[in-house]
């Protein structure tokens, strides 16, 4: 199966809203609702071109922690952090494979980050069918 977007993020809602963005836009999206099924999935199936990840995941491991573990495996995967709290940032250097968004941001960001990083849907939608609103 092939997967585009790995979304690691522990509010339902908001994995939810992301998923269905990018599969209209036509990524083929895995979601994660906790680092430890976002890291069985990047363990033991096809890698993703991008995780998309929430900092603040509810639980000891955050995204930071998540992409580290991540990187063993990994060394070379693009990742999108998001957060809402800018303390999040502070002092933190991100590599050349990493972007970063502030909470809120509107969706046609979160495109031009991924376009930054080299990442194409599979599954490009049909001219005309552009999502623009959620």
């Amino acid at each position: 199966m092939t997967c585009d977007v790995l979304v690691l993020d522990d509010d339902e809602l908001v994995l939810d809203v992301m998923v269905q963005a990018l599969e209209d836009a036509g990524y083929a999206v895995q979601m994660a609702e906790n680092a430890a099924t976002a890291l069985e999935y990047i363990e033991g199936s096809e890698p993703c071109q991008v995780v998309l990840t929430d900092i603040n995941l509810g639980e000891p491991l955050n995204g930071f922690a998540v992409i580290e573990r991540t990187r063993i495996a990994r060394p070379d995967i693009k990742v999108i952090y998001y957060s809402g709290l800018p303390s999040n940032w502070h002092g933190r250097a991100l590599g050349q494979q990493e972007r970063r968004l502030n909470k809120p941001f509107r969706f046609e960001e979160l495109l031009r980050v991924m376009e930054d990083l080299k990442v194409w849907p599979s599954n490009p939608p049909t001219l005309g069918r552009a999502r623009t609103t959620f």
